[in-house]
């Protein structure tokens, strides 16, 4: 026996009806008309999914530039400011989307991300840019959530893959405002405003939010900027974990309305297997966001311009390897493990060999960089799909929202693992490498702290470095190479990391299941 996931005797208004599966198995196979409002909500709402993601991509790739023009060591707190706000936040907007709609938040999400653009683009300190990246993830999370929702509760149920697979150069804000419009939530039919604020759930968003940045904030500051001994990781770290271990027993136990309702995974193990290969995925994915741009600039005598154009590959790699295995599940009949297991298998091998890369092999690192890529994409995206095909359609924000969530702080706590390895290896290594190709160059030993000092030391430079006695043309090209073979060889420890976390998701792809039964002509709901 089937069970319906809304009430047959839900009350309607007149004039306000919306047209919901009664059974998940059966579904609402009524022909959906596809006409220009709901075509162009679709491609507005992959539009603010595309948005959502941009000012990531551009600040990762341009991340080393950036530093350097607002004067700062600690650039990685941009991309982490970013996706902590993402991750905390996701939970929370899609619980408020669920219970009471989407439309005005996606709007209010684009103008975020504008903002952001704006702020980012005229920053010239860090705090003004963390500011500008933060407003940016608190947009990014109400329109990567309210795309992907929208899009997936819109269409029919077995083409959710193709639909959540596209991608158009158009503008995000007319888009939503003039043709995505979905039909009013019934969560909240007869209750007063003070009803509804009642109804949040407050601590259950405190919790989240609140342990997610603060364990994130102790990850990122812990072995880099402070010692793990100290109470400036420490307390963050372990506040972190408390509130995060107390946010599930809360949704259990004490919220009347929780914000991840146990519906969302009873009676299937989809859902809860994608959000674990989302998480892995994330891991991955911010490997290659925050540590190969690195390898560009630091591994090769480069321009900028050619940094850019070695980096063309890799996002391009996401894209397509997300878009075409998401449209595959559409016509897989739910055998959806095979397509998982390549994907990660491609993610992990190629992840694993960007290891071998050196400071006399470019291309072959570009290669391997696009080839894990193609894995990266199908396992960061469509995973997400799958949980959305299974959930109930009254929780597809929560879903998507969790989802999300899932992969930016698996991005986060990967960035926090790989960002600590790199730090210890390259501190350790760089003035070894330095001091002993600068030696076998002919510099006096004499000299040599001086020479690594002016080298390497806060404001200093080759030009500062050409100023100490002894070193001539010869040790300062010495110098130089030796800091490329020094980060190359920092940045291995990175790719060997990944290797383990993509073993993990290969795992956790194998027990993915057959999702055909869910595979119906049923829409969540129609527009008005």
């Amino acid at each position: 026996m089937t069970t319906s996931n809304h009430s047959p005797d839900l009350e309607r208004s007149s004039h306000e009806k919306i047209e919901v599966a009664l059974d998940e198995d059966e579904g609402y196979h009524e022909p959906v008309e596809w006409n220009f409002t709901r075509v162009v909500a679709v491609i507005a709402l992959c539009i603010a999914y595309v948005g959502s993601q941009v000012i990531l991509y551009f600040v990762s790739s341009g991340l080393v530039y950036i530093s350097e023009s607002i004067h700062t060591n600690v650039g990685n707190w941009l991309l982490t400011a970013n996706t902590l706000v993402v991750a905390g936040t996701c939970p929370f907007v899609g619980y408020m989307t669920d219970l009471l709609g989407r439309r005005w938040l996606t709007i209010a999400g684009a103008v975020l991300l504008m903002v952001s653009s704006v702020v980012m683009a005229t920053s010239h300190s860090l705090a003004s840019a963390i500011t500008s990246m933060a407003l940016g993830g608190v947009g990014a999370a109400i329109c990567g959530l309210t795309a992907i929702a929208g899009a997936a509760e819109i269409t029919p149920v077995k083409w959710r893959g193709v639909t959540l697979s596209l991608s158009v150069e158009l503008h995000r804000l007319p888009g939503n405002c003039f043709c995505y419009h979905p039909p009013p939530r019934h969560n909240t039919d007869n209750m007063s405003s003070i009803d509804i604020l009642r109804q949040i759930d407050y601590m259950g968003a405190f919790l989240s939010f609140g342990g997610i940045t603060l364990l994130l904030v102790g990850l990122q500051a812990g072995g880099y900027q402070y010692p793990w001994k100290s109470g400036k990781v420490l307390g963050p770290l372990i506040s972190g974990i408390v509130m995060i271990l107390a946010f599930p027993i809360w949704e259990w136990k004490g919220a009347k309305s929780p914000m991840v309702p146990w519906a969302i995974f009873e009676g299937q193990s989809v859902v809860a297997i994608s959000l674990v290969v989302v998480f892995i995925g994330g891991m991955n994915f911010y490997a290659v966001l925050g540590f190969f741009p690195v390898m560009l600039t630091s591994l090769n005598a480069t321009y900028p311009l050619q940094v850019g154009y070695r980096g063309i590959g890799y996002p391009l790699a996401i894209f397509v390897g997300a878009c075409g295995v998401n449209a595959l599940i559409s016509y897989t009949k739910g055998h959806i493990r095979q397509m998982f297991l390549i994907s990660a298998v491609i993610m992990t091998a190629f992840g694993g060999a960007l290891s071998a890369s050196t400071p006399f092999n470019p291309n072959f690192a570009v290669i391997m960089a696009t080839l894990c890529s193609l894995g990266i994409g199908p396992v960061i995206v469509p995973a997400l799909t799958v949980a959305l095909y299974a959930c109930p359609d009254r929780y597809i924000g929560t879903t998507a929202a969790l989802s999300l969530s899932s992969r930016f702080l698996g991005g986060s706590v990967g960035t926090a693992i790989y960002f600590n390895i790199f730090n210890t290896k390259i501190s350790s290594k760089l003035p070894t490498y330095v001091t002993t190709a600068a030696l076998g160059a002919g510099l006096p030993a004499s000299n040599a702290m001086d020479f690594v000092g002016a080298l390497l030391g806060p404001g200093g430079g080759a030009e500062s470095a050409a100023a100490v006695p002894g070193a001539s043309q010869q040790v300062l090209e010495a110098a130089a190479l030796a800091t490329r073979w020094a980060f190359a060889d920092s940045l291995a420890y990175v790719w060997y990391t990944t290797i383990g976390f993509g073993v993990v998701s290969i795992v956790c792809c194998a027990f993915l299941p057959n999702i055909r039964r869910f595979m119906t002509d049923r829409v969540a709901v129609t527009l008005h």
